[in-house]
């Protein structure tokens, strides 16, 4: 019996990441709440916490770091939020998040990089 889909690990995005990356290589700094204002419509299915684990597998990795102190909010009981800078700017291909190996694929660079280790 073949199975259908995927069998080899995942080299390329499209999507969300893909063009959250767009945005963060024009940006260099940004906010979650920016790459959501910019990028969601409405249609994705939770973009935040797509976004949001994306992030945080780019900073495990040292392609984005997050700045030192935290942006004020708008309301007033708001503690903030995280402003991120791109460190790594291999390319226009976004890096990909290999949730089961625990690394992220540069296809830029045809490089994997462990989670835990940092390679600014």
């Amino acid at each position: 019996m073949s199975r259908k889909g995927q069998i080899s690990p995942r080299t390329v995005t499209f999507g969300l990441r893909q063009r959250a990356w767009w945005v963060m290589r024009r940006r260099i700094s940004f906010s979650l709440a920016e790459l959501l204002a910019t990028l969601a419509d409405g249609t994705e299915r939770d973009a935040e916490g797509n976004l949001r684990k994306y992030l945080r597998a780019l900073v495990a990795v040292g392609i984005v770091r997050v700045e030192a102190e935290l942006e004020r909010g708008t309301a007033l009981t708001s503690p903030g939020f995280y402003r991120y800078q791109l460190i790594v700017n291999s390319g226009r291909k976004a890096p990909v998040w290999r949730a089961k190996s625990n690394s992220v694929y540069d296809p830029n660079s045809d490089t994997t990089y462990p989670m835990g280790e940092r390679h600014e």
